[in-house]
């Protein structure tokens, strides 16, 4: 006679391997510290900024903590401008960037992309009056961050109608607009509105209506070294499993009024 597996055994036997499965995963092995490298944009609210104290803040900031706690992994989180975190990416300096980075060609060739974790238009910004068609933007200078989808889409837009300039980054840009060194620039919408409302954005306004560049039809995603392939897939996991529990909307729903999903 054949001996009966108990039902009770049989219970915890498939409750620990549905523990197991889903919430007893080893830690991610990147390093032998078991440290993720990470970056976000730098001076760049309200996705990244320094606080009143000179502590690193912001909804990139918040939200790749957590990615790092869904992943069970140690985080260095460091803030760069866009070029030099692209150029970190490619020299393998850096295991991940929460940086809200569209995908093109030629970054597919340097780094590895997530699902999208928020979606932005762009916006044009400069004084008022001015029109933004061929004889309004005559002899002006529009401008935008270097290897930003905007400075793709200015080039591409307005070649050999008006001068269009790059700039390292985004703080040194708006300067640069609020010098008057520059006319119109094109920057993401969030902190293009951030930038309005406040004192050194005082005189400029949202110039025509905002736009998507057709440069970025994927959303703004989490990069990761092409060095861990493996990473990738658990990071859409990560985002998925903060959506689900709602610590996306909580994280979110400090630093905006209305969803950036």
């Amino acid at each position: 006679m054949k001996q009966r597996f108990p039902l009770s055994r049989f219970f915890m036997t498939f409750c620990l391997l549905f523990l197991l499965a889903f919430f007893g995963k080893a830690p991610l092995d990147v390093h032998a510290a078991n440290e993720l490298r990470v970056a976000v944009l730098q001076n760049y609210p309200p996705f990244s900024y320094l606080d009143e104290q000179g502590n690193l803040v912001g909804f990139d900031v918040e939200f790749s903590a957590a990615l790092c706690g869904q992943l069970h992994a140690r985080c260095r989180t460091v803030a760069l401008p866009l070029s030099a975190i692209i150029s970190a990416m490619s020299s393998q300096s850096l295991d991940m960037a929460v940086a809200g980075l569209g995908v093109t060609e030629e970054r597919k060739r340097i780094m590895l992309f997530s699902n999208s974790y928020y979606r932005s238009h762009s916006l044009y910004i400069g004084r008022p009056g001015i029109r933004l068609d061929e004889k309004g933007l005559e002899g002006k200078i529009l401008a935008a961050q270097h290897n930003s989808m905007q400075l793709i889409a200015l080039r591409r837009i307005w070649k050999g109608k008006a001068v269009v300039v790059g700039f390292e980054s985004h703080q040194s840009l708006l300067e640069a607009l609020a010098r008057d060194r520059v006319d119109v620039v094109l920057i993401d919408g969030f902190p293009g509105m951030n930038f309005l409302k406040s004192p050194e954005g005082a005189g400029f306004v949202m110039l025509g209506n905002p736009v998507l560049p057709r440069e970025n039809p994927s959303g703004s995603c989490v990069t990761v070294s092409k060095e861990h392939p493996e990473l990738v897939e658990r990071v859409n996991q990560a985002i998925l499993t903060l959506r689900v529990t709602g610590e996306y909307e909580r994280i979110m729903r400090k630093y905006f009024s209305f969803s950036i999903y």
